[in-house]
């Protein structure tokens, strides 16, 4: 019952915006006295229509005598994803083109203003919706940090997790949106000042960090700062037959308490887990409105090893760092560190920890095909608030499996089920083989490259997907293709099944990014205060973006349609009126922002048209206009036609 309430909230909500976008051509044309011959909401066939100031000819022009002459239809139309206003007389050689109401015949500006009421009023509206919103109440996401990326400007200035962001450049924020819409105004490479609230001794102290220094990571859809949000204790999507739904476990999860201690946070809740002595584990959890107790006993659950790990790769290099000044570059293969060949995370970071301050740490290192040897001295530097920093570094972060896909656990099911190909992703490599070990025993050796999987052939985006598959097979045997060097091999790796003394989440991913509720405001004025700030951040964030979208530095995937719209609501009206509310101000500015762009279809075309007649002192010929408005939406159309196809991919 409650899904069908909130698709009548989003029901409602997409009209109101269609209504006041369309109403605001409306009443700019009729404030100028030009004849609106239909108002439209939505597209096709009409359901419903009626007209005002008496019957109009249904085919042709009424007389010129006809006193009914500059009555309007109004509809109500079969497609609601937008609506149209048609003033008559739009170019000379246009229908109605004589008449002394037609709309070529008025000034420049006043056409301008006809085609930009639509998206004024769209931002009004968004400030409309921001504005109830803080005066009955909302979530927003949170500005608490649970994790700091290793070596990007936040982790080298002293953040740490369980700090809370409060400003940026002195401008108060509410919201990991504000944080991300202030440093999306902004170009890579701008410094920050990031202003925090620090628990300490019971009590909070308020810190400032200066000259912290955005960067862009390949894909993100706008610079950072290396600042992680706390995420909520959910679970959002679930490997088949992993142990996590082996232990009782299921999608739409929430963690409540583990062995008895609350859980608020995805980090605390793998905090607890962690703490937890080994043996049965106590979990409360919450599951379509009921709390249930489980109590987990690791040892039965069927946990698969495969004898091998990934290579290890430079994720980061700390341009400062002793490894950047011996010449170690991001995405370098560890072959080697002194005399350890293939090592995993935890012996690199012994073998730096053991050489020392000004001890020598050899590396062999895989670069475009090529191998080689560079030399870094191990040093204590950085800030020294950050633990690890005490410590001997040479200034890299690592990461495994060398060039990661990022699909998420949706792109690596569908795979893993044949249902996706491979996106030209770099191949999963193998790096420590175990003696007498799975991948052994199969012939699998370090440095060999795994291409396919299972009998469908899946191509691989990382390791994790063969323990997906052998999680997925129950142990069971599969096929692996694989090269060594240029030579193409084929394996058969049988999982063995291994102990698992302490339970972990494995195969199960994170919940969203946690919500948190701000304070209400009681105040109209300083409600509309905080309206207007927020439709200013996301207005300029939404430029930033698609600024970004038009010179390729983020991918086409972050966009959404319908589709996506749809689903995000039905999440976002959960958390109340409020939070959907501000949810549709956001959308609100999106769809003004869209619309005032300088192309055919949109007003923006409309306005450029306008702009560029007037220099040019003529009106484009009547056939040229049809034609490029033609092939506008076309273009539209086809776009339409793609992002629902990636939107419905998506929810799949």
């Amino acid at each position: 019952m409650s899904t069908v309430l909130y698709a009548i909230q989003i029901a409602i909500a997409l009209g109101l915006i269609i209504l006041v976008h369309e109403l605001g051509h409306f009443l700019a044309a009729k404030g100028f006295g030009v004849w609106v011959r239909r108002f439209a909401i939505g597209f096709g066939p009409a359901i419903v229509k009626w007209r005002r100031g008496g019957p109009l000819p249904e085919d042709g022009m009424p007389a010129p005598d006809d006193p009914n002459r500059y009555a309007t239809e109004y509809s109500l139309r079969v497609l609601p994803l937008g609506g149209f206003v048609e003033p008559m007389g739009e170019h000379p050689n246009a229908e109605a083109c004589d008449d002394p109401r037609a709309l070529w015949r008025k000034p420049a500006w006043q056409k301008i203003v006809v085609f930009s009421a639509g998206v004024a009023m769209n931002a009004v509206l968004a400030v409309v919706f921001f504005t109830v919103a803080s005066l009955i109440g909302l979530q927003l996401p949170t500005t608490l940090i649970d994790g700091v990326t290793p070596m990007m400007a936040a982790d080298n200035a002293g953040i740490k997790p369980g700090d809370r962001v409060v400003a940026l450049n002195g401008i108060p924020v509410q919201s990991f949106d504000d944080i991300m819409a202030i440093i999306s105004f902004r170009d890579a490479g701008s410094r920050f000042s990031v202003t925090v609230d620090r628990p300490k001794n019971g009590a909070t102290e308020r810190l400032t960090f200066d000259n912290l220094v955005s960067v862009r990571e390949p894909g993100a859809l706008a610079p950072v700062l290396g600042l992680e949000p706390a995420l909520e204790p959910v679970i959002y999507g679930m490997i088949p037959d992993c142990p996590d739904q082996q232990a009782g476990l299921e999608p739409g999860d929430r963690f409540v308490a583990v062995a008895g201690k609350p859980v608020q946070r995805w980090r605390q809740l793998n905090e607890l887990l962690a703490d937890a002595p080994p043996g049965p584990v106590a979990l409360t959890v919450e599951r379509q409105g009921q709390r249930l107790n489980l109590t987990i006993d690791p040892a039965k659950l069927r946990v698969y090893d495969l004898g091998m790990e990934p290579v290890v790769a430079v994720g980061k290099v700390d341009p400062g760092g002793p490894a950047a000044k011996a010449g170690v570059q991001k995405g370098d293969v560890i072959l080697r560190i002194n005399d350890k060949a293939w090592p995993s995370l935890k012996e690199i970071s012994e073998t730096i920890k053991a050489a020392g301050e000004g001890g020598k740490v050899r590396l062999g290192l895989q670069r475009d095909g090529e191998t080689i040897e560079l030399a870094a001295t191990a040093a204590i530097y950085g800030n020294p608030d950050q633990p690890r920093y005490r410590e001997p570094r040479i200034g890299i972060a690592m990461v495994e499996g060398g060039k990661r896909v990022r699909l998420g656990l949706l792109g690596r099911l569908l795979r893993l089920l044949g249902l996706k190909r491979g996106d030209g992703a770099s191949p999963v490599r193998v790096g420590r083989v175990e003696s007498e070990g799975p991948a052994a025993k199969a012939g699998i050796q370090p440095g060999d490259t795994i291409l396919r999987i299972g009998a469908k052939g899946i191509e691989p985006g990382s390791l994790e997907d063969l323990y997906a598959l052998a999680y997925m097979r129950e142990g069971k045997d599969f096929p692996v293709a694989l090269k060594r060097g240029e030579a193409p091999l084929a394996a058969t790796l049988t999982p063995v099944r291994k102990p698992l003394e302490k339970f972990a989440l494995l195969g199960s991913m994170s919940g969203p990014i946690l919500y948190e509720p701000v304070p209400r405001l009681y105040n109209p004025l300083k409600a509309m205060d905080r309206g207007l700030h927020r439709a200013w951040l996301w207005l300029g964030r939404v430029y930033a973006n698609l600024g970004q979208l038009v010179k390729g530095e983020v991918s086409t995937e972050s966009v959404g349609g319908p589709v996506l719209i749809v689903t995000a609501s039905l999440g976002i009206a959960s958390r109340g009126l409020g939070t959907f509310l501000d949810f549709w101000g956001i959308l609100s500015v999106c769809i003004a922002v869209f619309n005032f762009l300088p192309v055919p279809p949109f007003d923006g075309g409309h306005v450029l048209f306008v702009i560029l007649e007037r220099i040019k002192g003529s009106p484009v010929g009547l056939k040229v206009r049809t034609w490029i408005w033609g092939a506008g939406w076309a273009a539209v159309g086809l776009l339409f036609v793609l992002i629902m196809w990636q939107d419905i991919s998506r929810l799949l």
